[in-house]
């Protein structure tokens, strides 16, 4: 007994140990530089020593909990939560870590753009090469203008063809219509009787609207 109440006494103190160097790590997630410092570095190394060590440890205990039948259950219980913080102290280090990577990867992005934009303000303009890049710009523009003219003109051409087309359809067919005999005067019959048709229509309407009146 007294052996597992030392040796978890260790696990203990592991445990307050590997509790305030996680606590400094995080530190650096919120203040990340482009590159991890030699302290960074040291930091990293001891947690992971640290939390090692409480591996080694814990396996001291599972040993003794296993030669030991009569071991209460408490100390059993006590096993099982250490063992739980041992897992939870190896997440909050990876978590951190991934975090401080992370942060680091954006600085780094960040300055590697602005780097490129400066290098380009910063890089001699060659007038020739810009001459060239401008001519052919215009030359482009050019181009594009052209199609599009030669576009409209095609359009236009086609517009003039069709109309000429349907007017020469009309000719003919008002030709056609006035050598026929008697079509004249057959439009003429339709369309006078559509127009006494309408009026008959009308007045009907008209004369039961007054009925319609009077009787109510």
């Amino acid at each position: 007994m007294s052996s597992f109440a030392s040796v978890r006494s260790q696990a203990v103190s592991l445990e307050t140990q590997a509790s305030g160097l996680l606590s400094k790590y995080s530190s650096y997630a919120l203040s990340t530089s482009s590159e991890a410092t030699g302290e960074e570095t040291k930091l990293e190394k001891k947690i992971e020593q640290t939390l090692h060590k409480s591996e080694e440890v814990l396996d001291s205990l599972s040993r003794i909990s296993d030669s030991t039948p009569s071991l209460p259950t408490v100390k059993l219980q006590q096993l099982t939560r250490h063992k739980e913080i041992l897992q939870d102290n190896w997440r909050q280090f990876g978590k951190i870590r991934s975090t401080i990577l992370s942060e680091r990867n954006k600085i780094n992005l960040l300055f590697n753009v602005q780097s490129s934009i400066d290098d380009r303000k910063n890089r001699p303009v060659d007038e020739m090469d810009y001459t060239n890049e401008e001519s052919q710009r215009a030359n482009a523009l050019n181009n594009i203008a052209d199609d599009l003219i030669s576009r409209a003109y095609e359009t236009r051409d086609n517009l003039l063809a069709q109309r000429s087309t349907l007017q020469s359809a009309g000719t003919r067919l008002t030709n056609t219509l006035s050598t026929i005999p008697g079509v004249n005067v057959l439009i003429s019959k339709i369309n006078t009787r559509r127009k006494r048709d309408a009026l008959i229509l009308a007045t009907l309407i008209a004369v039961c609207i007054v009925l319609l009146f009077f009787t109510w």
